[in-house]
């Protein structure tokens, strides 16, 4: 049975987004949350040689990140990068590098138009998937998505877009044939 662990959209587009900024750079950062559940991205500078194939956390910065992380009452649960352009698998370099096998690998994919998302946990001889669940908020059955207000105006504008229709269907029409009887 494979192994899940989940992540809300909003930490995902930040991990995105730091991604897609830091082109053609690999991107990096830390995971933090409890049990499975992903909960807090903290994005790091790349401090490696070579940024655009490798990465390398800055060691101050990942310090104040996990203090940071131990002040929210989260576990530090692994580290993300980017591969600018590449699938979102662990390199040789990423499983060379892994300091710690009990921590995740999630790997952003940007080679495709749609950013691909995978997690991983790797030690320096495998890398084994683990399923990543997007989870979304979801507003609260008591909460209307809209209000009495936002309900009113689009009925509103609905029927006046229908009459407009009509009208301007009824402009358009060419002229009724004259009927004549027949003699």
């Amino acid at each position: 049975m494979m192994m899940t662990s989940t992540i809300s959209y909003p930490v995902a587009r930040q991990i995105v987004d730091h991604a897609r900024n830091q082109m053609p750079c690999e991107a990096c950062g830390l995971l933090a949350g409890r049990d499975a559940q992903i909960l807090a991205a903290h994005p790091m500078r790349n401090v490696a040689d070579s940024p655009q194939t490798q990465f390398q956390i800055d060691a101050r910065e990942q310090l104040l990140a996990l203090k940071a992380i131990d002040q929210a009452e989260m576990d530090w649960l692994g580290v993300y990068h980017s591969h600018p352009r590449s699938a979102p698998i662990p390199s040789q370099s990423d499983m060379e590098e892994c300091a710690d096998s009990g921590l995740l690998q999630l790997i952003v994919s940007l080679e495709g138009l749609k950013p691909q998302l995978k997690l991983w946990r790797v030690d320096r001889d495998s890398a084994i998937p683990i399923e990543l669940v997007f989870e979304t908020e979801n507003v609260g059955d008591d909460e209307p998505a809209l209000s009495p207000s936002q309900q009113a105006a689009i009925v509103i504008v609905a029927v006046a877009a229908i009459l407009i229709l009509l009208i301007i269907s009824f402009t358009l029409l060419p002229p009724a044939p004259e009927i004549r009887p027949v003699s």
